[in-house]
């Protein structure tokens, strides 16, 4: 019996990184309801599309989280133009729902912005596509020594 099979990895950002920033230059949690409030600024060229965001969930003066890391992908209906702020809001998890009693800070220690074309945007966003294509690159070579073990 022959055993076959078939190792796929997608690679959808492809274009080369740009070097300007996309920042979040505010991040808090609201009260009522409660979400994650961030301030984007757009100093690029291109408009922000989209993009991936982790943050850890804290309350001051407490040494371990509420939240460690929390990742989130977000897009922006009608994007953030160059020159632009945008106020983006996002659900914040659900652990948070039942802690009434502290105040939570967020802590964005990864943001990532992407244009239309998926061009990446920031610091963040470049190593996205790094780590995509190193994962490719790897993945081609499993292929590649499984298709010769295939072939034995």
């Amino acid at each position: 019996m022959m055993l076959s099979k078939k190792w796929f990895f997608g690679l959808v950002f492809i274009s080369t990184a740009t070097h300007a920033d996309v920042n979040v230059i505010d991040a808090h949690v609201s009260k009522k309801p409660l979400m994650l409030e961030l301030t984007i600024e757009n100093t690029s060229p291109s408009a922000v599309a989209r993009g991936y965001i982790a943050t850890r969930f804290k309350t001051p003066g407490r040494e371990v989280p509420w939240v460690d890391s929390w990742e989130q992908s977000y897009s922006v209906p009608g994007g953030v133009e160059p020159g632009e702020r945008y106020n983006l809001q996002l659900p914040v998890p659900l652990e948070l729902q039942e802690i009434t009693q502290h105040e939570i800070t967020a802590e964005v220690y990864f943001f990532s912005a992407f244009n239309y074309e998926n061009v990446p945007l920031n610091t963040d966003a470049e190593y996205v596509v790094q780590e995509l294509e190193r994962h490719e690159r790897e993945s081609q070579a499993l292929q590649a020594e499984l298709e010769e073990m295939m072939n034995r």
